[in-house]
């Protein structure tokens, strides 16, 4: 477990979206703690290190050595500080603010499902950002800057904050799969949270630590055992995956590479299930779907037509709106139509089809009938139950787009 974690810390550098997806596979929390307290206490020495012999520098004096142990004792406290920073607000504001631009569900129900392997992205994220510019910090008071080694320091540590907040987008998009716009706006907002930590002093009080172990050590408990049991499953697939002629496995390690917008590792687990069994449809839809992302819609077609070949109606009729969409994307709007008229018969207040089909008749010069289908969009995302709409908030926000311009 220890040389896995710690080659996953190394592979942050070469391949971060890899090594986030092995992180939620076989990451600790408790190394990645470990990660924080090593790396937060080294930057504390460097920079108490460098105020102590900064006014030296600018007397052109040499400096006392500093007291060995107010070094350790600043580079205990920055390092709880910062193990409690992130745990206690970054993280969860993260996970909040993520909640109001991704359709995750309610922070209570991500919170118990996703904390814990959003947790130990976190802690990763932060020290693999932090320690070049932690172990640079070090050599700083050897130098003789003077006062203009602590601006250097602050340098560094800016630039150790741009290279979590680049970290932090690749983990959002690795655990939740969310949008590049989403992920970015989470990171931008979340160390708001990190201006409360000067309050965090509170938790020291033995009655709060008391009660608050009393009141969330079930939650607590939760976020520790989802995160234990996620990584088991994955463990369980690829123990599967032995088989010969177990397709299932392979497509269920599909979908977490794809949910892990990992497409080239999702479409290796899926064409497998499509070799161990060719009637594995469902291998065949997410395959085109990938292929049109990828906007390769010829591979697209391809496997949406064999899916429709054996199952008219699969995915709830779905592969007919991808179908219709990859006609509407690649410029060919009969077929776009067609496909989505039929579409839209089969699921009528399906707001994104509704959107989609509104499209091709638009780029068809029917403009009055695609109005039609923009308005049922509207209208068939107001109807919905309240738990639904924020999912499919975006294709209502499109269509009032269209209506508009």
């Amino acid at each position: 477990m220890l040389f896995e974690n710690v080659g996953l810390f190394l592979e942050l550098y070469r391949r971060p979206r890899r090594a986030f997806s092995g992180i939620l596979d076989q990451g600790s929390i408790l190394f990645g703690a470990a990660l924080v307290v090593i790396v937060s206490a080294v930057m504390a020495a460097g920079l108490t290190v460098q105020m102590m012999v900064a006014p030296a520098g600018a007397l052109s004096k040499p400096a006392p050595p500093p007291p060995h142990g107010l070094v350790a004792l600043v580079s205990l406290t920055s390092s709880l500080g910062d193990i409690l920073g992130l745990a206690l607000l970054y993280a969860p504001f993260a996970l909040l603010a993520l909640t109001v631009f991704e359709p995750v569900g309610s922070f209570g129900v991500a919170f118990r499902r996703d904390f814990g392997p959003l947790l130990a992205c976190t802690f990763f994220a932060w020290a693999a950002a932090r320690l070049p510019f932690a172990l640079l910090s070090l050599i700083l008071p050897f130098l003789g800057l003077g006062m203009q080694g602590l601006a250097v320091y602050l340098a560094l540590w800016a630039m150790g904050g741009l290279v979590f907040g680049a970290l932090m987008v690749i983990a959002l998009q690795t655990t939740f799969g969310a949008r590049l716009p989403s992920a970015v706006a989470v990171v931008l907002l979340a160390p708001v949270a990190l201006l409360l930590q000067p309050f965090l002093a509170f938790l020291a009080s033995p009655f709060v630590l008391f009660f608050g172990w009393r009141y969330l050590r079930g939650d607590l408990g939760d976020v520790t055992w989802s995160f234990s049991a996620r990584q088991s499953f994955k463990r369980h697939l690829q123990a599967s995956t032995l088989n010969p002629r177990d397709a299932s496995a392979h497509y269920n390690l599909g979908l977490i590479h794809q949910q892990r917008r990992q497409n080239a590792e999702a479409q290796e687990r899926f064409r497998r299930a499509v070799e161990i069994d060719p009637r594995e449809l469902d291998a065949h839809y997410q395959l085109g779907r990938i292929a049109r992302e990828e906007k390769r819609y010829e591979d697209a077609i391809r496997h949406f037509e064999e899916v429709v070949s054996r199952d008219d109606a699969h995915a709830r009729s779905e592969v007919w709106r991808e179908i219709g969409s990859t006609y509407l994307e690649s410029g060919s709007i009969d077929h776009a139509r067609w496909a989505l008229s039929k579409y839209v018969e089969r699921r009528p207040h399906d707001p994104e089809g509704l959107l989609r089909y509104g499209e091709a008749l638009l780029a068809a010069g029917d403009s009055g009938g695609a109005a039609e289908q923009f308005r049922a969009c509207v209208e068939a995302v107001d109807t919905m139950p309240a738990y639904r709409r924020r999912e499919v908030a975006r294709w209502k926000r499109a269509a009032r787009q269209r209506l508009t311009s």
